[in-house]
C-alpha cells in the first residue's frame, strides 16, 4: 500500500536539532530521503544544514516568521505536480507513537505504510487535512477516528493536495494550525484525527523556530494573546473559545460545531 506523498520540514536556526529529532527520527523509520524536502530561508541557513545532515532535497524561500513559511508550503504544494499529497512535520519531533492492544504507547512500525494509510482514508472519506492526537498521552487517545472540528496540529499535519479547491492559506502565525483546521472544515466539510497516533515534541523550544524568528519567548507570548483575541473576533465563540494557561492564551474547538451549508 503506497500513497506518493512528500514529507515538508520548514526550520530556521536549528541545525542541531533537526539533525538530533527529526531526521534521526526519520532515519529510524527508514524514511527515503528523496520523500524529504526541507524549506529554509536563504544560502547562509543552506550552508548551515548541509554541513550538519549532509545533501537533502533543500528549498529556498526567502520568507520570515511561520505564517509566510506556511502560506509559502502551501501555495508550492499546491501547485507542484506529480504528488497526492504533503506531510508538514516539525524539525523538533523525537517521536511518532500509538497504542497497542493493551492501550500503551509504543513507537508506530511501518511509518511510511501507515502514513499512506492515512492519506488513503483521508482522500476516501472526501476531506483534505488531517493529524495525530494533540496530546501524546494514552489517557486522551483513543482507538478511533474523527471527522468533527478538531485541532489539528501543525507539528504534524497530512494535507491531501486537491488542485480543484482553493488553496487555503493563514493570515496569523501562532494558532495558524487552529486556523487551518477551522478553515479545512468550512471548507471540507470535516477534519480527519488519528486519535490513536501521538508525536512526541517539546513546545516552546527557545532556540530557533518560532521564539527565535520572533525575537523571544515574551515576544511569542504578546502574539498569542493577540491572535487568540483575533480568533475569536473572527470565528465566534460557537467555533472556538479562550483559554488561558501558565504560559499564555490558548484555544479550543467545539467539536461540537455544526457548517452550515448554503444552497
Amino acid at each position: 500500500m503506497t500513497y506518493n506523498f512528500e514529507i515538508a520540514i520548514p526550520s530556521f536556526n536549528r541545525a542541531d536539532i533537526i539533525a538530533n529529532r527529526t531526521i534521526k527520527l526519520l532515519k529510524e523509520m527508514k524514511v527515503p530521503k528523496r520523500k524529504i524536502r526541507i524549506f529554509l530561508r536563504d544560502m547562509e541557513q543552506l550552508e548551515q544544514y548541509k554541513e550538519t545532515i549532509g545533501n537533502y532535497k533543500y528549498e529556498l524561500t526567502g520568507q520570515s516568521g511561520i505564517l509566510a513559511t506556511r502560506n509559502y508550503l502551501r501555495t508550492y504544494y499546491h501547485e507542484k505536480n506529480g504528488l497526492r499529497g504533503v506531510l508538514f512535520m516539525d524539525d523538533d519531533i523525537e517521536q511518532f507513537n500509538t497504542l497497542d492492544e493493551n492501550n500503551k504507547l509504543i513507537p508506530v512500525e511501518n511509518f511510511m505504510e501507515t502514513l499512506s494509510q492515512m492519506f488513503l482514508t483521508t482522500e476516501d472519506l472526501g476531506f483534505r487535512l488531517f493529524a495525530p492526537s494533540a496530546y501524546n498521552n494514552n489517557f486522551y487517545m483513543k482507538d478511533k477516528i474523527s471527522t468533527n472540528l478538531k485541532y489539528c496540529i501543525g507539528a504534524f499535519m497530512g494535507l491531501v493536495i486537491d488542485k480543484s479547491k482553493p488553496c487555503i492559506h493563514t493570515d496569523i502565525d501562532h494558532f495558524e494550525d487552529f486556523l487551518f483546521s477551522i478553515e479545512h472544515f468550512l471548507e471540507d466539510g470535516g477534519v480527519v484525527r488519528f486519535e490513536k497516533y501521538a508525536i512526541k515534541t517539546k513546545y516552546f523550544e527557545l532556540k530557533g523556530g518560532i521564539c527565535g524568528s520572533m525575537g523571544g519567548l515574551e515576544n511569542r507570548r504578546k502574539n498569542m494573546d493577540e491572535n487568540a483575541k483575533y480568533m475569536i473576533d473572527r470565528y465566534g465563540n460557537d467555533i472556538c473559545r479562550l483559554k488561558m494557561k501558565k504560559w499564555g492564551a490558548d484555544l479550543r474547538l467545539n467539536y461540537r460545531y455544526k457548517r452550515s451549508i448554503s444552497i
